[in-house]
């Protein structure tokens, strides 16, 4: 496919995402998404718990060890920038 027409397609399609919070990458900051997947809780049943919320994270550096008893660790390095404009830490 076409490069234009892969990216309008990209951008066209249907989604299930509902965002809570976004920056797109730029030369200088890494990017980020934060939303609700909107199926969750349309098969969400009476009396479960609240459905997750999901974070997408763009430009940043990773390190993933996989568990022996299945799972894994994942450990972001996050500029102070983005997890002040995240909530996660107190804004100065």
């Amino acid at each position: 496919m076409p490069a234009v027409l892969n990216n309008v397609w990209k951008w066209n399609r249907m989604s299930t995402k509902s965002s809570i919070k976004c920056r797109n990458t730029t030369e200088g900051q890494p990017g980020f998404h934060l939303y609700d997947d909107v199926t969750d809780a349309f098969c969400a049943q009476e009396g479960d718990p609240e459905p997750p919320v999901y974070l997408c994270l763009e430009g940043l550096q990773v390190h993933l060890e996989t568990l022996p008893a299945g799972g894994a660790t994942v450990t972001v390095t996050i500029p102070r920038e983005m997890a002040r404009v995240l909530g996660l830490l107190a804004a100065q």
